[in-house]
């Protein structure tokens, strides 16, 4: 029985792979907070090194901190953001084509039988409750940031210059190759949003709009 337990013990102790923190992070002593519908994919599958499936994990800077202090002092932390309206866009879109089709399959189907507008699902669904019930609604502060709107980590990118933006990455992580293009909804083809969409969406993001300078 000792013996089992030791082993058991010595492959917990060599196994990178401990949620939240996963082998590509211990591999390149970093720490990437995946904030949904913002390239994330494109970048796990850069610092895995592969393009099959990767797990994907919308885990928050405090997230990490809880887990292991200790290991979330000295790893180099960055993520990327995105415009809120672009973004949430893409959420919808998402949603629209089915989602992942596993945990998110309910809404998805509300959104794809009565919420197909845009506009119907940012003034009729959206409220500051379920901004934080599900995790593509999430504002991007609060995988950043702690209470005090303090951003944890050390570098944020943007999604809207990504491949200039993921060069200080590389050079942080003496990475090379170029930033694989994964897991892109296609392009809206909505007109211009009405103005009154977009000022409801300033206010349900607003945290994001001041602290990300959108």
């Amino acid at each position: 029985m000792l013996g089992i337990k030791t082993a058991i013990s010595s492959f917990i102790k060599g196994h990178s792979d401990m949620y939240p923190y996963r082998r590509y992070m211990c591999k390149n002593n970093c720490i990437f907070i995946h904030i949904p519908k913002a390239a994330g994919t494109s970048v796990l599958h850069a610092l895995s090194g592969s393009t099959v499936h990767i797990q994907r994990d919308h885990c928050s800077a405090f997230n990490f901190k809880s887990a292991d202090k200790k290991r979330f002092e000295k790893s180099y932390k960055f993520a990327f953001v995105r415009d809120p309206v672009d973004r949430l866009q893409s959420v919808h879109r998402y949603l629209l084509s089915g989602g992942n089709g596993i945990n998110n399959k309910r809404l998805s189907t509300l959104i794809s039988t009565k919420l197909v507008n845009f506009e119907d699902f940012v003034f009729n669904y959206l409220d500051p409750m379920r901004l934080h019930t599900e995790v593509l609604f999430r504002p991007q502060f609060s995988f950043l940031c702690n209470e005090h709107y303090d951003v944890l980590v050390d570098f944020v990118g943007r999604y809207e210059q990504i491949d200039k933006d993921f060069e200080i990455i590389k050079s942080q992580l003496n990475l090379s190759g170029d930033l694989p293009k994964s897991n892109i909804s296609k392009a809206s083809s909505e007109t211009r949003l009405d103005v009154k969409v977009v000022d409801r969406i300033k206010e349900l993001y607003s945290k994001d709009f001041e602290l990300f300078g959108y």
